[in-house]
């Protein structure tokens, strides 16, 4: 009985330390798995200050699918599917690799591996504007 109590303590606290690893991000709901991408041209943003980035010129990439895009979607966003991203890849709307550019899913995973791709090409200053269920600023079709 000891014994089984000792083991399921120590699986205990494996779970605890686990959970500890990965951050809460700023945002709710919370992204659909732990965001852990590390690099200095990456950058996570709440919603707020991805409205601001916009209203100052920055185009927000929205890697969704074309079906979830047009079942709603940020105004003024450009739609280029995840699916569709390649290493070495440049974004037609964003040609220029020192240009911020900001991309978004539906809860921030999506635009993560996105953003990994989009360093990797080359882009120097990429945002995750984490996804629409985080945004509260409206939607258009």
């Amino acid at each position: 009985m000891n014994l089984f109590k000792l083991g399921m303590s120590a699986v205990m606290s494996a779970v605890l330390c686990a959970g500890v690893a990965f951050a809460q991000e700023p945002v709710d709901p919370q992204p659909a798995q732990p965001l852990t991408y590390v690099n200095a041209s990456y950058h996570k943003v709440v919603p707020e200050v991805a409205k601001k980035m916009m209203e100052e010129g920055v185009v927000l990439i929205d890697v969704r699918e074309p079906k979830e895009f047009a079942e709603g979607h940020v105004k003024g966003a450009v739609n280029v599917p995840l699916s569709v991203f390649k290493p070495g890849m440049k974004l037609e709307a964003v040609p220029n690799l020192n240009d911020k550019v900001l991309v978004q899913c539906r809860s921030g995973v999506r635009a993560e591996r996105a953003a990994k791709i989009l360093i990797e090409s080359g882009y120097k200053n990429v945002y995750n504007a984490y996804g629409t269920l985080q945004w509260k600023y409206g939607f258009v079709k």
